[in-house]
């Protein structure tokens, strides 16, 4: 947490939180009180956004804190961000961790990528994104699912066995993990550990050029 971070929710009168038990551990470790806390989620923001825009409208100062990144890619957040810029209110981002960086910086791989949010769950659509990738000559970025992983990295190994591959395990969190190595490789790696399929994965697919 960055002290601009924590100065601005100690300000805001109210704060919207994906998890209430994930936020409410953060806010008591920063002795952040006195505040309305209201559930934020996909399930709810477009019930949820329009009381929220009025007490933006009457002054007040509202926070948005998501629980596993940065809110609005890929996490709630982009919606009501989208209602304010369409009523005039000012939107400020207080940036924090992003898988989407953080894995572009620990893979080491250079050149253009294309950030697809969570890759398709049917090989015909995943096939489809991976020659896309290999014909603009952009590295693939994308998130993948504790039940998929494997099958996900056998598509690639057999379609492409030569092309390096990053992937970031629970990446800034406690029991991050990063491997780098072709579909194959990590595969011998992933399949050694029961338990390393047990997280968040953000995968890179190395189609930039070399």
């Amino acid at each position: 947490m960055s002290p601009r971070a924590i100065e601005v929710l100690k300000n805001s009168s109210v704060i919207l939180v994906e998890k209430w038990t994930d936020s409410i551990k953060l806010l008591r470790h920063f002795e952040i009180g006195q505040k309305e806390i209201i559930n934020f989620d996909e399930r709810n923001q477009k019930k949820i956004t329009p009381k929220i825009l009025i007490k933006l409208e009457a002054g007040e100062e509202v926070a948005l804190i998501t629980s596993a990144g940065m809110p609005g890619v890929s996490d709630p957040g982009a919606y009501l961000v989208s209602a304010c810029h369409e009523q005039g209110i000012s939107v400020t981002p207080i940036p924090g961790p992003s898988a989407l960086t953080t894995a572009m910086s620990a893979s080491g791989f250079t050149g253009s990528f294309w950030f697809v949010e969570f890759l398709p769950r049917t090989r015909g659509k995943i096939v489809k994104l991976l020659k896309q990738a290999e014909e603009l000559e952009i590295n693939l970025v994308g998130f993948e699912s504790t039940y998929r992983l494997e099958k996900t990295l056998e598509l690639i190994n057999e379609l492409y066995p030569e092309t390096k591959v990053f992937l970031g395990k629970e990446m800034t969190k406690k029991f991050e993990q990063y491997l780098v190595g072709s579909a194959e490789k990590l595969l011998v790696k992933i399949k050694a550990d029961k338990y390393f399929v047990k997280g968040e994965f953000t995968l890179i697919i190395h189609f930039g050029k070399k």
